[in-house]
């Protein structure tokens, strides 16, 4: 039987799926996971003989740590000994403080978690009601 945290990490996956589509030739691949539910993934492609290399991190913290973003936007080195600049995103819950990021950094809220207060809340989808249905009581006692 899986964790919560497997479960939480295939939510990830799905927002980063949301932004990095394998029909448009993106490979993601996760890297190492931190303390807690952060995850880091490299999300990459080629065009026309170019690279192009995206870092995400997803963090499930009301608070980004800020020393991890730093060592996110470090530069990745290519088998070859060639370095390439990356662009780093960000991927929180909504309701999440990012009010002290830095301006370069990318940030996206995820469509499946957000915080109520301090508590990280799972946001299931509202349930569409069609006009003139009436809703029936479940025990009628």
């Amino acid at each position: 039987m899986g964790s919560s945290q497997d479960i939480m990490h295939q939510y990830a996956r799905q927002e980063i799926n949301r932004f990095f589509s394998t029909y448009d030739g993106w490979t993601i691949t996760p890297l190492k996971q931190t303390n807690g539910y952060d995850q880091e993934f490299i999300a990459e492609r080629s065009i026309s003989g170019n690279k192009e290399v995206k870092k995400v991190l997803v963090s499930f913290t009301k608070n980004v740590n800020k020393e991890k973003l730093e060592a996110m936007r470090s530069s990745v080195s290519e088998p070859y000994g060639g370095v390439r600049k990356t662009d780093v995103l960000l991927i929180v819950p909504q309701n999440s403080d990012t009010s002290c990021l830095p301006s370069d950094i990318r940030v996206s809220f995820m469509n499946s978690f957000a915080f109520e207060g301090d508590e990280l809340a799972w946001t299931k989808k509202p349930v569409a009601q069609t006009p003139g249905q009436k809703q029936e009581k479940a025990c009628s006692q």
